[in-house]
């Protein structure tokens, strides 16, 4: 009989496996993250081990992808032979000759370690796995949800409290075959904690065990135990915590002790499976030979893409003071933009930075209460900003706004309703036919929204200005050499009815548009005093030089520029040339 864990070995067991999970930021700001997160800290060849028992992935591609790049040449021999020599001694073939027949033998099938679910369903005619997901789904569909649904769960409880209330009126597990559970969970302790610990003696896990069942029942639950470890990453950006992904935790393990009592003839595999999970972590041969032909591919890469920028001739520049300089984000969406531009006139020179501009802040929208995070999701606002509303016009503009908003969301709710849905659609569902019509072949308004200019409501002292503003130029190597106009251009998106609307915005402004970064960087530039402490540190932009903001339009490749928001006569004719160009490398680019 193994030796069942403690308390303390449970708890810390489940926050190693819940920090092995990935976050998944939500919709509203949906940005790219690393699927293997929890595992850069192991070699290529252990991460593949611990994924292939805990969730039957593989980090690599097949072997016949790398067989077929070996033929064609695209992987050399000095990249395997160099990939081969970076190896551990324990982990790599005698000989190249060996990696190279390895590489043309296809690998077994991965599969997870099973779980009591799985058990279940090898003596049930019931799909176990599928119900407990779809049914922990079900509830986190509405825990989860914010703002997007009509008829929203309540959020002041627990996640675990929240199941609770949940599963204790939920009959599809009793008519699916186990019997008694919405008593049982009724009957569950009132924290996920006791929870957790009480039904690690159920299934009689010992200590070594744990870190690896757990991981693989959060792999299981997919893109909820995801979300729910963004929950705690944020939490602890701001200085807190969150138990979220323990919760959930409780509430999958919950499943399987409630399983186990159900099929007590899945006990010995059960015992035998539970034995597997307290089996160290260690890569076979077959990890240590995907490993190395994957360093091989990624030496294949850097050499070809090496080769390219050694060869690719540059855009040649004028001599002397550019006629415009314009900064791009280092977005892929916007470099055609960006080199179409170049070649126009080699007075003209771009760069690319982070499109926030190192200008990190929490913004509020005009017309909205909602702060928004315009910067990488991975740091903390310092600033807060709001679109200006101090002029009386301005006031005026932002109540109307306001009372249209509230309007149109209360007209979207009663279109989306459950009953007033089905009148609304007999009675006036024609009457959006052209509607339908002009979205649907991109007949409509096509610019970003344009807010009044960002101002800041977080005092910094001249200092702190200067000191952002040095730091800024430099990271741009921009500290001389300044033409008379200096567009530092966001990028975001023209989007119609698109639930991934974020992830056509800026990244690196948490899924917004960049054009409040720009602005704000571009007004810190223009500050006179600002410009005399970035010349006692030796950057000396000249008087005649204007900053302004810009918003590139990935979708239409129009540019916006803010030049209200600083007016110059004297620069009338810089900025219709800047314009002319603009429109020319749209034209390009589109």
């Amino acid at each position: 009989m193994p030796i069942i864990a403690t308390r303390d070995e449970i708890i810390e067991a489940a926050d190693r496996a819940a920090r092995a999970i990935p976050p998944l930021w939500p919709l509203a700001s949906g940005v790219a993250v690393n699927p293997f997160l929890g595992q850069t800290r192991e070699p290529l060849a252990t991460a593949s081990a611990r994924l292939r028992r805990v969730a039957g992935i593989a980090l690599t591609m097949p072997r016949s992808w790398y067989a077929e790049r070996l033929r064609s040449g695209e992987i050399e021999d000095s990249d395997l032979a160099g990939a081969f020599d970076a190896a551990p001694d324990a982990l790599r073939p005698k000989t190249i000759a060996a990696l190279k027949e390895a590489a043309r033998a296809d690998t077994q099938a991965r599969h997870p370690a099973p779980t009591v679910a799985d058990l279940a369903r090898g003596i049930a005619a019931t799909d176990w796995p599928g119900i407990v997901n779809e049914r922990i789904g079900h509830w986190a569909s509405g825990y989860f949800d914010r703002g997007q649904a009509l008829w929203s769960a309540p959020h002041a409880r627990s996640a675990y409290a929240s199941w609770r209330a949940y599963a204790i009126h939920d009959l599809t597990p009793e008519v699916a075959g186990l019997a008694g559970f919405a008593q049982r969970v009724w009957e569950a302790p009132a924290t996920a904690e006791v929870a957790l610990v009480e039904c690690v003696a159920r299934l009689g896990l010992s200590g070594r065990a744990l870190e690896a069942y757990f991981h693989r029942l959060l792999m299981g639950l997919g893109g909820w135990s995801q979300l729910a470890r963004q929950r705690v990453w944020q939490a602890e950006l701001e200085g807190g915590s969150d138990a979220c992904v323990t919760d959930l935790l409780a509430i999958r393990i919950a499943w399987e002790a409630a399983l186990l009592d159900r099929y007590r003839s899945v006990e010995i595999s059960w015992q035998a499976a539970a034995a597997a999970y307290a089996e160290p972590v260690e890569a076979t041969a077959d990890d240590g030979v995907d490993a190395i032909l994957q360093e091989a591919a990624e030496r294949a890469a850097q050499r070809r893409l090496q080769a390219l920028f050694e060869t690719q001739p540059s855009i040649p520049s004028a001599p002397g003071r550019p006629a415009l300089q314009m900064v791009f984000c280092i977005d892929v969406r916007s470099e055609v933009f960006r080199r179409a531009l170049e070649r126009l006139d080699p007075r003209i020179r771009t760069s690319g930075f982070a499109g926030f501009f190192g200008v990190g802040v929490g913004h509020r929208r005009f017309a909205s209460d909602v702060v928004e995070a315009r910067l990488p999701v991975l740091l903390r606002p310092a600033v807060e900003t709001v679109s200006d509303a101090s002029t009386p016009t301005l006031a005026e503009a932002d109540r109307s706004a306001r009372i249209a908003a509230r309007a149109k969301r209360a007209w979207g709710r009663f279109r989306l309703a459950a009953i007033s849905s089905f009148a609304f659609v007999e009675a006036t569902g024609p009457i959006y036919a052209a509607k339908l019509l002009r979205d649907g072949l991109g007949l409509g308004p096509r610019r970003v929204r344009v807010d009044p200019a960002p101002r800041t409501t977080t005092a910094l002292d001249l200092d702190a200005r200067i000191a952002t503003a040095a730091s800024v130029l430099t990271a741009m190597s921009l500290t001389r050499d300044f033409a008379r106009i200096v567009l530092l251009a966001g990028h975001g998106a023209t989007v119609v009815n698109n639930p991934h609307a974020s992830a056509l915005h800026c990244g690196a402004c948490g899924g917004y548009p960049g054009d409040v970064n720009a602005r704000l960087l571009a007004s810190l530039l223009n500050d006179r005093d600002v410009r005399v402490g970035l010349a006692a540190r030796g950057i000396d932009v000249p008087d005649d030089t204007l900053f302004l903001g810009a918003l590139h339009d990935t979708t239409t490749d129009d540019v916006t520029l803010f030049a209200a928001d600083h007016p110059s006569a004297a620069h009338a004719g810089d900025l219709a040339n800047a314009r002319r160009w603009l429109q020319q490398a749209g034209e390009r680019a589109r």
